[in-house]
């Protein structure tokens, strides 16, 4: 009698598994892999700006200026089209910086 625990108590492993792997729907994996793409991609404005996270598809970048905040507009397909080619599946949409959040 004392023995016995109510279903509602336990924890699925599964759901276990999955909320390690993915952070709210977003997988880890990619996060580290577009850190060090990144770098590599964005070649000698990587001093200058850093990225803050990815909100849907979104990178959300902070730049030391808006010299190089032009440049990361003006470049903007092109890095994204790089930066994609390292995914399976293409996810990254649009280069954001902070002063337009």
């Amino acid at each position: 009698m004392f023995l016995t625990r109510k279903a509602s108590n336990w924890t699925n492993i599964a759901a276990i598994k999955t909320s390690w792997k993915s952070l709210n729907g977003l997988n880890t994996d990619r996060l580290a892999i577009l850190d060090a793409v990144w770098k590599k991609e964005i070649g000698r404005l990587n001093e200058h700006c850093e990225i803050l996270g990815v909100d849907k598809g979104c990178i959300v970048v902070k730049t030391d200026s808006s010299v190089v905040s032009n440049e990361l507009f003006m470049r903007n397909k092109q890095i994204l089209r790089n930066l994609n080619k390292y995914f399976a599946k293409p996810w990254l949409k649009k280069i954001k910086t902070a002063s337009e959040m």
